[in-house]
């Protein structure tokens, strides 16, 4: 009597299955709600560049490991940007974190840098280092378009320096206090 064979397909499932990497929860870092401050140059590539400086929210909130970011930023000619998007914390090792994100939001011009319409798009990436206290260190290239919404659409990318601080202190509860024995007299 022969032995019954696996399918073919359940034989390719399970090689598959063991060829994958560790859990996708271990690849997501874990970070408490961070106030990122930011400052950089803008149109690296071109003949003139712009400075600008900005201050970023990034919520401890996770849906399907993607989380929120708000970003408020201006440069040296007044110009301002506002907007929001998702992002994702990919654990590299080591305390180094990859953020890939992506974005939307208003931008108003004043007397610098002329994007071509009021909404742009930000594309990001951000390699960052955690330190032992919790706060990060990182640089971030960013490219920010109009997506064609309107005939001009110079757009330009930014480079910068980021010093992320956690605020988890500030939704921290009071750790429960030890009873203290009480000794008969």
């Amino acid at each position: 009597m022969s032995r019954p064979r696996l399918p073919l397909s359940v034989a390719l499932a399970a090689m598959l299955a063991a060829a994958l990497p560790a859990p996708a929860h271990e690849w997501f870092a874990k970070d408490p709600p961070l106030l990122s401050l930011g400052a950089g140059v803008a149109q690296i590539f071109d003949s003139h560049q712009e400075v600008f400086w900005g201050v970023e929210y990034r919520p401890a909130f996770r849906l399907l490991h993607a989380g929120p970011w708000f970003l408020f930023g201006t440069g040296k000619n007044d110009e301002f940007y506002a907007a929001a998007g998702v992002l994702l914390n990919l654990e590299l090792g080591r305390g180094w974190v990859l953020t890939p994100g992506f974005g939307a939001g208003y931008y108003n011009a004043s007397s610098g840098l002329d994007l071509g319409f009021d909404a742009e798009f930000r594309t990001s990436i951000e390699l960052a280092r955690r330190l032992p206290s919790g706060h990060k260190l990182g640089l971030c290239f960013a490219h920010l378009s109009n997506g064609s919404l309107s005939d001009r659409n110079p757009g330009t990318e930014t480079f910068g320096l980021s010093y992320s601080l956690p605020l988890d202190f500030l939704f921290r509860r009071p750790p429960n206090p030890v009873p203290v024995p009480e000794f008969p007299e």
